[in-house]
């Protein structure tokens, strides 16, 4: 994974100017190899979140069928449908302190 246009930027920013880079940047958290599925396909059921009173989890029929679009084994479903869900609570979590 590289960084994203907006982080590009501002490194070349910092390196022009002599600065550190931010801290966000600095200590980036890191993906192990293979992880990248599960991430791409978080953000990209990101915006199949059903929005009302509140953003809610990614739907369960959703992620499924995503997993048939890009052809996964009923293995790699299974893993798949584990990891959004994981990265699903962790991130409404987080969205839901910086609401308050």
């Amino acid at each position: 994974m590289e960084q994203g246009e907006v982080e590009q930027k501002i490194m070349v920013q910092c390196v022009r100017e002599g600065l550190p880079f931010p801290d966000r940047i600095q200590n980036a958290p890191t993906l192990l190899m293979g992880l990248e599925l599960f991430f791409l396909g978080f953000m990209d059921l990101s915006s199949s979140r059903q929005i009302g009173m509140g953003m809610g989890p990614i739907p369960w029929q959703a992620i499924n069928q995503y997993c048939t679009s890009i052809e996964l084994n009923e293995e790699q479903t299974e893993a798949m449908h584990h990891h959004i869900r994981e990265l699903d609570t962790c991130y409404l979590k987080h969205k839901n302190k910086k609401d308050v």
